[in-house]
């Protein structure tokens, strides 16, 4: 090779070099730079959100003991003080696992024989968001397709562990890990019991009575458009410019910005008319956690919420959350005026829309039912 080569080569890297160091240097705060991400996507990724962590919380998780029995725990899984050693091998999986192979056809009884753990999701769970959830930019997982149940199975001897990503076509990915302290998996509190019938996990013992709050009131339970009014003040940023009127099925309280609605079957919805700068990149981390953020900021939810699902419409991303009471999930009955607790509409980062059942939930330890059917119909009449 000549010199005129080899100086031709270091001028095309010094030329390169300029090019990226460039970009950086002008491009990164600027949202419009497609042009260049699309030749050089290493010149940017996008930062993981604090509170994106939530996103893998399982709604519920399920201990398969390896005897028949199953237990299912829907409370408290999303408390940081209720560490899982589950979480741990997980993360541990995503850091130094290993791929094993692709099971075509995986039927959850053939993981039911032996003790395992499940993660159950309720929306198509993405690899890369599973990943970004534990903190990490893994590329283990970057060939399984969204997936709702991963279930975690140690071996006999506890040497390794083996971790199955049940994908929405039947197909199973199978992983593998030495995790740390091999002897924790027992520490896992277990709650109801459940069985496995007619392809889904059934609770087979009874169920309560749940009792409806509704925060919106006074202390003697009656519905006034000044009790409200104090209630729905953290919706705006000067409760003195709020402008409240009076209806027969809705009372509207609004300013410049803001209008919020408490409707007569106890529907509250906050609508935003703040400008959206649509010139900010929209992103599914960035949407999801200003959902959670807005929830967590209204003092009038109490109870535990999950993601339930979500869609997209109009460049905007619609979340659904669901309330967990007395360790499970709440039913909605079809007459209900909502199918979820709580939606959130985000643009931009930014809600627009934020509508909820005005109405916590408890659980009556007194009243005790028989069956799911009777609970359903328990909750119909509560939410009539």
């Amino acid at each position: 090779m000549t010199i005129y080569n080899v100086k031709s080569i270091l001028i095309a890297l010094l030329a390169a070099l300029t090019l990226y160091q460039t970009g950086v240097l002008w491009f990164v705060n600027i949202t419009n730079r497609d042009f260049l991400l699309n030749y050089f996507p290493f010149m940017h990724q996008e930062a993981i959100p604090e509170g994106f962590e939530s996103l893998v919380v399982p709604w519920r998780i399920l201990r398969v003991h390896g005897d028949g029995r199953i237990s299912a725990r829907y409370n408290e899984l999303a408390n940081p003080a209720n560490e899982r050693y589950t979480d741990v091998v997980l993360s541990h999986l995503l850091q130094s696992g290993s791929f094993v192979g692709l099971h075509s056809d995986a039927q959850i009884p053939y993981f039911l024989s032996k003790p395992a753990y499940i993660y159950e999701y309720a929306f198509p769970m993405q690899a890369e968001w599973f990943s970004m959830g534990f903190g990490q930019r893994s590329n283990l997982l970057q060939n399984v397709p969204p997936f709702r149940k991963l279930i975690i199975q140690p071996t006999a001897t506890y040497e390794a562990v083996a971790v199955f990503f049940i994908c929405e076509n039947g197909s199973a990915y199978e992983f593998t890990v030495v995790p740390p302290g091999r002897d924790r998996f027992d520490d896992f509190e277990t709650g109801s019991n459940y069985i496995f019938a007619d392809g889904q996990f059934i609770r087979d013992s009874h169920f309560y009575a749940l009792e409806s709050l509704n925060p919106y009131a006074d202390p003697h339970g009656t519905l006034s458009l000044d009790f409200v009014l104090r209630r729905v003040s953290g919706f705006f940023n000067s409760p003195a410019a709020i402008r409240p009127i009076g209806g027969t099925d809705v009372w509207i309280y609004m300013d410049v910005n803001t209008m919020v609605r408490y409707y007569d079957n106890h529907i509250l919805e906050y609508i935003s008319y703040r400008a959206i700068d649509r010139g900010v990149v929209s992103s599914f981390l960035n949407d999801y956690v200003a959902a959670v953020q807005f929830i967590e900021r209204d003092q009038l939810v109490v109870n535990e919420f999950y993601l339930s699902g979500f869609r997209e419409e109009d460049g905007q991303r619609i979340f659904y959350f669901n309330y967990v009471v007395g360790d499970m999930p709440l039913v909605i009955p079809r007459s209900a005026p909502l199918e979820y607790p709580i939606e959130v509409r985000v643009d931009h980062g930014v809600v627009v829309l934020y509508r909820k059942l005005a109405l916590n939930f408890r659980v009556n330890e007194e009243v005790r039912l028989a069956s799911f059917e009777e609970f359903y119909r328990h909750m119909r009449y509560l939410l009539s």
